[in-house]
C-alpha cells in the first residue's frame, strides 16, 4: 500500500488571489522535485463564501502567466471545518485567517503557518491582498509567495519522508 499523501492548503479570504497563486506556485515547485511529486497534494480555499465556484481572479492569473507559472488553482472554494479537517499543513496569509482557521477547526492541533512567516521566520506579517492594486501589486505579492517556497518545501520534504516511513522518527535523508 502506497503511503498517504501530505495534503496542503493555502487560503486567503476570498479564494480568488493569494491562495489560488501560492497554490498553482506550490504545485510547480511540487511537480518539479521528485522527492514530493505524486506525494503532496495541494488545494486552496477561502475564509469568505464570495467567490465560491468562481475561478481565480485575471490578475492573478497574469501575474502567474508573467512568472511562467502553468496551471489552474481550485476554483474558488469555502474553508470550512471539513475542509480544514483534510489537510496536513494550512498555509494562511493574515493572522485574520490563521485566527479563523484555529475558530473553525475548533482544534488548536490543527498545523496553521502564516505564509510571510517562511520568508521571515517569526515576523508575524500579513501578506498584503493585491486585489485593490494593479499588475504590480499582484507581481509583488507572487515574488512574497516564491520566496518563502523553499522553507516550504524543506518542510514538505521532511513530512513526505516521515510519512514514508511510516511515522517512525528517523532521520531525514534524501531517498
Amino acid at each position: 500500500m502506497a503511503p498517504r499523501a501530505v495534503t496542503v492548503a493555502t487560503v486567503c479570504t476570498g479564494n480568488i488571489c493569494r491562495s489560488p497563486m501560492a497554490e498553482v506556485l506550490l504545485r510547480h515547485y511540487v511537480s518539479a522535485d521528485p522527492r514530493l511529486k505524486g506525494r503532496v497534494e495541494v488545494a486552496s480555499a477561502g475564509t469568505a463564501r464570495w467567490h465560491v465556484g468562481r475561478p481565480m481572479d485575471p490578475r492573478a492569473r497574469g501575474a502567474l502567466d508573467r512568472a511562467g507559472l502553468v496551471g489552474s488553482g481550485t476554483v474558488g472554494a469555502y474553508a470550512d471545518r471539513s475542509f480544514i479537517a483534510r489537510h496536513d499543513l494550512i498555509l494562511v496569509m493574515t493572522r485574520e485567517h490563521r485566527r479563523e482557521i484555529y475558530e473553525r477547526s475548533g482544534s488548536a492541533a490543527v498545523d496553521v503557518r502564516l505564509w510571510r512567516n517562511l520568508v521571515e521566520p517569526g515576523c508575524e506579517l500579513d501578506l498584503a491582498d493585491p486585489y485593490y492594486g494593479d499588475d504590480s501589486d499582484f507581481d509583488d505579492c507572487l515574488d512574497v509567495l516564491a520566496q518563502g517556497a523553499p522553507a516550504l518545501l524543506e518542510d514538505l520534504i521532511e513530512r513526505v519522508l516521515f510519512v514514508r516511513r511510516g511515522g517512525k522518527s528517523l532521520p531525514t535523508q534524501t531517498p
